[in-house]
């Protein structure tokens, strides 16, 4: 598996960006100790990478009145683990899912109107999933802390997909710059293809 290392200067914009997704340019590249361009260059960069998915909207459910949020810790039998994941991923109540170890197989966090909605929810949606052996459930009353994404150091590695093909690559990348930008790929092939298809000269 090939990987590149996240440096000092991308651990720094994605922490400026995960407490606030609208902090200004200037004032990461202030933050950071970079020119306005650089920072420009390095958010294109962790896009590309696929290091940030996207800029969106943190939204405080204690500011709203009505609806909860609860976590759900679910047994799975093992075959089921991933489908049961992937199944709830696509339920409308459902806002992140997470497949782990320990005494739980899934846990998902779920947001619904009111206590009935969540009786329903387990009574109709969450009966019919296969593979589901035994469901507890944890209403959060209070959030202390959330942060979104994982807390970054330096020297975390990224791991990189081929541009044009999008599969992992293995071994070292083809390193192209095109446009001023940077793009890695798992072959020569790959590369030309992609820079012959569409990339304008």
């Amino acid at each position: 598996m090939s990987s590149i290392v996240i440096d000092k200067v991308d651990t720094g914009i994605i922490q400026a960006l995960q407490k606030d997704s609208r902090t200004s340019l200037k004032e990461i590249s202030r933050l950071v100790g970079i020119s306005v361009p650089t920072a420009r260059a390095r958010i294109q960069r962790l896009e590309d990478l696929g290091v940030i998915k996207r800029f969106t909207v943190a939204i405080d459910p204690q500011k709203l009145v009505g609806g909860i949020t609860v976590l759900l810790h679910l047994d799975v039998k093992l075959p089921n683990i991933k489908a049961v994941g992937e199944r709830l991923s696509q339920m409308e109540e459902v806002t992140e899912t997470y497949l782990t170890t320990g005494e739980y197989d899934v846990v998902a966090k779920i947001c619904v109107p009111d206590m009935r909605s969540l009786e329903e929810f387990i009574a109709h949606k969450l009966s019919e999933v296969p593979g589901i052996e035994h469901a507890h459930s944890s209403i959060i009353v209070e959030t202390l802390k959330e942060l979104y994404g994982p807390v970054l150091r330096p020297g975390f590695g990224i791991r990189l997909s081929c541009y044009y093909c999008k599969r992992e690559i293995a071994k070292d990348p083809v390193r192209k710059t095109i446009n001023e930008r940077e793009y890695y790929f798992c072959c020569d092939t790959c590369a030309s293809t992609y820079q012959q298809r569409f990339i304008k000269s």
